[in-house]
């Protein structure tokens, strides 16, 4: 179905591409008698079919049946630590030209966003994600959607021929009607590869193409130049005939960034009003209004916000599922963030405590045992952040002090959380 993306919905979907896909140190393949989730699930590894099947009471794979005219498995080395397993292809994607990064209007920023094909040959599961950038340094992440036929000539005029297109606060214009068929993946730092665990997958159908938006961090370059920029991902899928594989779907969690600059400190952008219009400058007015509609979802008022240096929201889950994986994601000077399932009740659990937050490693969390929610159920997100950091961060030491709200800058601030999980 097609329609315009609302800003609130298209900051959610950001945040659930952002967040975990999977567990990089999660299984890669099944394994004869290891617990698996869903009795008739078939996964083909290696020329070999195993199903999920009950066995004394439990859900186990069976003992791996060889099979006939599969594609041949052929092994990827990537580097010197990363090797990817290919049980059927590693589709490759890249950007046709380079890109050399630019902020805007004195920014330190630049949301780049283009098209690129893997050229999928047939219907098939992703089963894990690499994302190559050739300036790291640089990268201060990269999300990806797949999107179907009907909608790749609106992206291909967006691309011009190549060249991307701006895209701060999300992927398509605001005149643009053209939808993003599903979240594929994302990277941020300390996440090299994103391997679904065995059982689960991404379906992806034939001809389908991704947008890539990359996140480009002009701060990085400590005053020197910012290299041109020729990316790539990497794309292990398997063939969706041959495979009967669980999906993960996202939930996403968001609170809205009130920081003040801290006592005794003055400077022209610690006034918010200003903040505010210098955020819009730098990074659109669309994404400059992602604040107030935080404020307005989660019960604040957004004419007259309350700095604090906690952030906070809850959510009421919708649905029945089972949680499999959680993460989280801020900026700079964030600290903590928690994902807490029903606060203040008897029933109250931590889901995730990235405390301290690790900008450097934003790997997701495989949860120990996974957890049910049921419709009804809260999950509040909690995010602590220490603006003091301005004065330790070398990227942050080159700007002024500002009042701080969430934006795309690697300068302001985000309170994300996402869980990935299983529904019946």
């Amino acid at each position: 179905m097609k329609k315009r993306i609302s800003l609130a919905l298209l900051t959610f979907s950001v945040i659930s591409a952002l967040l975990p896909v999977a567990s990089a140190t999660s299984a890669t393949h099944p394994v004869t008698n290891s617990s698996c989730s869903t009795k008739g699930q078939v996964v083909v590894y290696a020329n070999k079919k195993y199903t999920c099947v009950l066995s004394n009471k439990k859900l186990v794979w069976s003992a791996g049946v060889k099979v006939s005219a599969l594609p041949t498995t052929t092994t990827t080395s990537l580097d010197s630590t990363t090797t990817i397993v290919n049980q059927a292809s590693v589709y490759t994607a890249m950007m046709t030209k380079p890109h050399q990064p630019v902020g805007q209007n004195g920014g330190k920023d630049d949301y780049r966003c283009f098209l690129i094909d893997p050229k999928f040959v047939m219907d098939a599961y992703v089963t894990s994600v690499q994302f190559v950038p050739q300036q790291r340094a640089f990268v201060h992440h990269a999300l990806f959607w797949t999107v179907g036929a009907s909608s790749i000539p609106t992206y291909k005029k967006l691309d011009d021929n190549g060249n991307g297109w701006s895209c701060f606060g999300g992927v398509t214009t605001d005149s643009s009607t053209a939808d993003i068929a599903s979240t594929l993946a994302g990277w941020a730092p300390g996440r090299p590869i994103d391997v679904w665990p065995a059982g689960y997958g991404t379906r992806v159908n034939k001809g389908d193409q991704i947008v890539m938006q990359v996140h480009y961090n002009l701060l990085a370059a400590l005053g020197g130049t910012v290299p041109a920029d020729l990316s790539k991902v990497l794309i292990t899928a398997v063939p969706a005939a041959l495979n009967s594989l669980q999906p993960l779907f996202g939930e996403s969690f968001a609170a809205p960034v009130e920081l003040s600059c801290p006592p005794g400190v003055t400077a022209t952008l610690c006034d918010r009003s200003k903040a505010l219009a210098d955020l819009a400058a730098r990074t659109g007015s669309k994404a400059a209004n992602v604040e107030g509609q935080l404020l307005m979802l989660c019960g604040q008022d957004f004419l007259k916000p309350v700095a604090s240096l906690t952030s906070t929201c809850d959510k009421r889950i919708g649905q029945s599922e089972t949680v499999i994986q959680a993460g989280a994601h801020m900026h700079l000077t964030g600290t903590r963030l928690q994902l807490i399932l029903n606060p203040g009740t008897s029933r109250q659990q931590m889901l995730l405590d990235s405390n301290p937050f690790d900008f450097d490693n934003q790997a997701p969390v495989t949860l120990p045992k996974p957890v049910p929610l049921k419709a009804g159920d809260v999950v509040r997100i909690v995010c602590t952040y220490n603006p003091g950091l301005h004065l330790l961060v070398p990227q942050l030491q080159q700007l002024p002090w500002r009042y701080v709200i969430w934006g795309d800058g690697s300068s302001d601030e985000m309170c994300l959380g996402s869980l990935r999980v299983t529904r019946p």
